[in-house]
């Protein structure tokens, strides 16, 4: 939701009560206005002062099941967002500062990491191998029909990614008529690229692959998040790829461009849980310190 539509910003409209709204639309999507209210698990409002549950009617108890259970968390393995690190194993990134905080808000002890391909992290959330796509992921048509989203909290682009010196003249999606371009299988690039007639798509399972792809001419051009093609550029300069200057994103800065997570449709109780804690978290800076710490400003905030 960009400043212009809304001058309050994300964080005025919770300061100003408009966050009722959100939780209601939420509700509704989940078909449970008849169904009847179980009073909510214990949540950590000591350590995160006022925290609360959004109020849901509901006989679901998905989140006092993780919080005895324990999360288990589905992940592409996604550096710089949802990832294990190599030298210690332990899960991090982006996602992971946002999802491990709210288990503690939401006295959940133990995290397990399960890692997939990203176009795994949907099936094996629908096949209960996991809780939640715990990796950055957005809203589409499609995914809407099988899965639930949560309160958004943060917002990047992609972008086009061609040769050093964009030889092939490259600037828009609309420029890639007959050309070949890559993307990782399962994202909503996937989707868009699909889609567009005269596109020639490419798709990995691994986005590793994609941006080496690139370098070495086996692609014309790759579609990828910003962030990660930024760093990769940084790392590797001896790739020689660029991002055109004039590339408009179709990834607009409200509420569908936010990253998410998934959850099953069932597990109402849950996904209203996690909605609660970072709208908590907006409201008291913790997503823009979760955010700095990644090198992120407050414009993906």
């Amino acid at each position: 939701m960009t400043d212009t539509a809304n001058p309050l910003g994300r964080r005025g409209l919770i300061r100003s009560g408009a966050i009722g709204g959100t939780a209601a639309l939420l509700a509704a999507g989940t078909g449970i206005a008849h169904a009847a209210a179980v009073a909510p698990p214990p949540v950590n409002d000591k350590d995160f002062p006022d925290f609360t549950l959004i109020k849901i009617n509901s006989d679901d108890d998905s989140l006092a099941k993780i919080q005895k259970k324990g999360l288990v968390v589905g992940t592409s393995n996604d550096w710089p967002y949802s990832f294990l690190d190599p030298k210690t194993n332990e899960w991090s990134g982006i996602d992971s500062g946002f999802l491990t905080l709210a288990c503690k808000m939401l006295n959940i002890d133990k995290i397990t990491v399960q890692t997939v391909t990203f176009d795994g992290l949907i099936p094996g959330l629908l096949d209960g191998r996991f809780d939640i796509v715990g990796d950055s992921i957005h809203y589409t048509k499609n995914r809407s029909k099988v899965v639930n989203f949560c309160f958004p909290n943060y917002y990047y682009a992609e972008a086009l990614v061609v040769p050093k010196g964009n030889p092939k003249k490259l600037h828009q999606l609309a420029d890639c008529n007959g050309f070949t371009v890559g993307t990782l299988l399962g994202t909503n690039y996937a989707e868009w690229l699909q889609g567009i007639p005269g596109i020639k798509f490419q798709g990995y399972k691994d986005w590793a692959q994609i941006i080496p792809e690139l370098a070495i001419g086996r692609t014309d051009a790759a579609l990828y998040d910003q962030p990660v093609v930024a760093a990769l550029m940084k790392e590797h300069p001896e790739w020689q790829i660029e991002m055109p200057a004039d590339y408009e994103p179709r990834t607009f800065k409200n509420p569908v461009g936010y990253s998410s997570y998934a959850f099953r449709q069932a597990d109402v109780q849950w996904v209203m849980a996690v909605s609660s804690a970072f709208q908590w978290m907006e409201y008291n800076n913790k997503s823009q310190e979760i955010l700095t710490k990644w090198g992120l400003t407050g414009y993906n905030n």
